[in-house]
């Protein structure tokens, strides 16, 4: 990963925008609001679901931008493939910090959970999605126990986890992007400080949740020795992980991190490589 894959990643954007506003809203989603104005999420229910499996997509954005209403073709996507689909929000940086954050994601969680009971819906399967930041986040709500027993959450019913770009552990090599995104969120530059929230500090063994990790080596802001270095620690800890590398022309970060889901499956390989896996679950 170099300079010019960074230039890419930053070029990619304009790509993302045409298709997005060519996505028609099909499935419309029921917003169940928790707390504040970033503290909710939505509902995409399947119109034709394959099964009772559950997926929820935790958003990107660097820690500091976006919403699950803009990542809304996501969302949809996941529903028209069949599976009900829950995109939690969450408090920002550099406002918010990660104890903030993290939070959000977990109390989140509960509400989901608690809105699933009271609304009498089953799921059998429970897959959880993030890219980028969310895919960090994602990681952290499927692997970090102490804050899943704060919590009253069984993460046994955490079925698979898959990470798209995810910034999974914080040693060198580290772009400039990163360090900056990340140092806002820990509210800190001393790496040390970061230890706290580093997703692969967290493993453990006896952690049953099926992973898959999703990396390029063009991604142009996460590196893709560190996605190696979480699946090996993971594996070694007796842990079901698979590293998929991003080879198709769409490798820069946010192109294969989100911005599979504008794509059909026959146009990325990515894409049909997520859904089989979760049909497959």
């Amino acid at each position: 990963m170099g300079v010019n894959d960074t230039l890419r990643e930053y070029l990619s954007y304009g790509s993302v925008i045409v298709p997005l506003l060519k996505v028609k809203k099909i499935v419309k989603p029921e917003r169940i609001q928790w707390g504040d104005k970033n503290q909710y999420f939505l509902h995409y229910k399947s119109p034709s679901p394959k099964n009772d499996t559950l997926v929820i997509y935790i958003h990107g954005g660097g820690w500091n931008s976006g919403s699950p209403l803009q990542f809304h073709f996501i969302g949809q996507k996941i529903a028209l493939e069949g599976y009900d689909c829950v995109m939690p929000g969450y408090r920002k940086s550099p406002k918010y910090h990660y104890e903030d954050i993290v939070y959000d994601i977990f109390n989140g969680y509960s509400e989901i959970e608690r809105y699933i009971d009271e609304n009498k819906l089953s799921y059998s399967k429970i897959v959880i999605i993030g890219s980028s930041a969310g895919a960090h986040l994602g990681t952290i709500l499927c692997t970090d126990y102490e804050m899943q027993k704060k919590h009253g959450i069984d993460g046994n019913k955490f079925s698979g986890l898959i990470s798209l770009a995810g910034p999974l552990c914080f040693d060198e090599p580290r772009t400039f992007e990163l360090s900056k995104l990340a140092g806002d969120m820990f509210g800190s530059k001393d790496l040390s400080e970061w230890k706290r929230g580093e997703p692969i500090l967290k493993l453990s063994r006896g952690n049953n949740t099926k992973m898959l990790i999703v990396q390029s080596k063009h991604d142009g802001i996460i590196g893709f020795e560190q996605a190696e270095k979480f699946v090996n620690c993971a594996v070694e800890l007796g842990i079901s992980a698979e590293l998929y590398e991003v080879t198709e022309k769409h490798n820069t970060h946010s192109l294969y991190s989100a911005g599979i889901f504008l794509r059909k499956e026959n146009q990325s390989p990515l894409l049909g490589k997520v859904i089989n896996w979760i049909e497959n679950m």
